[in-house]
C-alpha cells in the first residue's frame, strides 16, 4: 500500500514523521520564560533527572501540552477528511458544518448550569455535534438524490451562526463565568495537563481506528452511490459508523481545548495533493499532518506575542481563513 504514495513513497511518509518528531520536540523548548534548551531536551529522554527543574517542566507541562495538541489535530484532520468523503463536498468540515459549534453550545450551557445533566462534558458535547450535524445534512439536503455541495455549506453557515448567538447569549446569563468561558470558546491547549489527555486519547485511538477502517468503503463511496451499493457495500451502515467517529472525533476535541477551526477543513486537502484520493493513505496522512499543523500553531501561539500567549484557535484561523476564501472561489469558478 505504501509503495503507491505520491510522489516519492516510502520517502515521503519517512518526511512526514521526521517533520511531526522534529516539530513535536522543538514544541517542548520553544519560547519558554525558563532556560529549556537542547541539551536539556537531550538529557530529559535519555538522563531523566526529577530534581531538575527545568526537566520537570518539559515533562509536567510541555508534554501534555504537545501531546494533547497533537492528537487534537489528527482528530480534527480525520473528521474533516471523513466528512469530505461523505458528502463529497471540498468546503465540509467540523466547523463549517456547524459540528464545532453544536458542540459547544451544549458544553457551554452545561458549564454554566443553564441545563444541569450527570453526564460527562464529552457526552455533552457528542449530544450537540449529533444535533447540530443532522440539522445541517438535513437542510443541506445531504439525503436528496442530487445533493448539492453549495446548499450544504449555506446551511452549515447559517446553522453555525445561530448556535454561535444562542452560545453567546448563554455566556451573557452566566456573567460570573463569562471570561473563563470566552478564553475557552477561542481554542486554547495551553492549561491542558495529563489528567486530560489520559481521559481523551483512548476514545481518540478507537475512533481514529475506525476512521481508517471505513477507508476502503469510502473510496467505493465516492464511485457514486449506485456503484457502490452494486459493489456490495452497506451504504447507510458505512454513513452511520462515519457519522458516529465524527461526531467522536470533534466533541473529544472541543470539550479539551474547545472549538479550534480550519484544521479539518485545511488538512485533508493537503493530505489529497500528498498522497491521492485513496482514503487509506488520506486517512493517515491526514492525521500526520493535522497533528504537525496543530503542534506548528501552539509553537506559533507562543512566539506572537511572547511571553504572552495567544490562543491557538487564533493562529488556525489566521491560517485557515484565507484557505477557505480561496477554496471558495475556485468552486464558484469552476461551478
Amino acid at each position: 500500500m505504501l509503495t503507491t504514495l505520491k510522489p516519492q513513497g516510502l520517502a515521503l511518509w519517512f518526511a512526514l514523521s521526521a517533520a511531526l518528531v522534529i516539530t513535536f520536540n522543538l514544541s517542548l523548548i520553544a519560547w519558554s520564560s525558563f532556560d529549556l534548551s537542547m541539551a536539556t531536551l537531550w538529557n530529559f529522554w535519555l538522563h531523566f533527572d526529577e530534581t531538575s527543574m527545568e526537566q520537570q517542566i518539559i515533562a509536567t507541562l510541555r508534554m501534555p501540552r504537545a501531546l494533547s495538541g497533537a492528537v487534537i489535530g489528527a482528530n480534527l484532520a480525520v473528521a474533516g477528511a471523513l466528512m469530505q468523503g461523505l458528502t463529497r463536498n471540498p468546503l465540509a468540515s467540523p466547523s463549517v458544518l456547524a459540528i464545532n459549534a453544536g458542540a459547544s453550545l451544549c458544553i457551554v450551557i452545561g458549564s454554566v448550569g443553564l441545563i444541569t445533566l450527570p453526564i460527562p462534558t464529552m457526552l455533552m458535547g457528542a449530544i450537540g455535534s449529533m444535533l447540530s450535524g443532522l440539522i445541517v445534512i438535513y437542510l443541506g439536503g445531504f439525503f436528496d438524490h442530487r445533493p448539492h455541495p453549495l446548499k450544504l455549506v449555506l446551511a452549515g453557515i447559517a446553522v453555525n451562526a445561530l448556535l454561535l448567538g444562542l452560545t453567546r447569549a448563554s455566556i451573557i446569563l452566566a456573567d460570573d463565568m463569562a471570561y473563563s468561558i470566552q478564553s475557552w470558546l477561542i481554542g486554547s491547549i495551553s492549561n491542558l495537563d495529563w489528567a486530560l489527555f489520559t481521559q481523551m486519547m483512548p476514545i481518540s485511538v478507537a475512533a481514529l481506528t475506525l476512521s481508517w477502517l471505513l477507508a476502503h468503503q469510502l473510496n467505493l463511496l465516492s464511485l457514486g452511490h449506485d456503484v457502490a451499493t452494486n459493489l456490495g457495500v452497506n451504504t447507510s451502515l458505512v454513513r452511520l459508523l462515519a457519522c458516529l467517529a465524527i461526531v467522536i472525533l470533534t466533541s473529544v476535541s472541543v470539550a479539551t481545548a474547545g472549538p479550534i477551526g480550519f484544521v479539518g477543513l485545511l488538512v485533508p486537502h493537503i493530505a489529497k495533493k500528498l498522497v491521492g484520493q485513496n482514503y487509506r493513505l488520506i486517512i493517515p496522512a491526514s492525521a500526520c499532518l493535522g497533528a504537525l499543523l496543530m503542534t506548528l500553531a501552539d509553537m506559533l501561539s507562543r512566539a506572537i506575542a511572547f511571553p504572552t500567549e495567544t490562543p491557538v484557535g487564533i493562529v488556525t484561523a489566521l491560517i485557515g481563513t484565507p484557505f477557505f476564501i480561496l477554496l471558495s472561489i475556485r468552486g464558484r469558478l469552476n461551478s
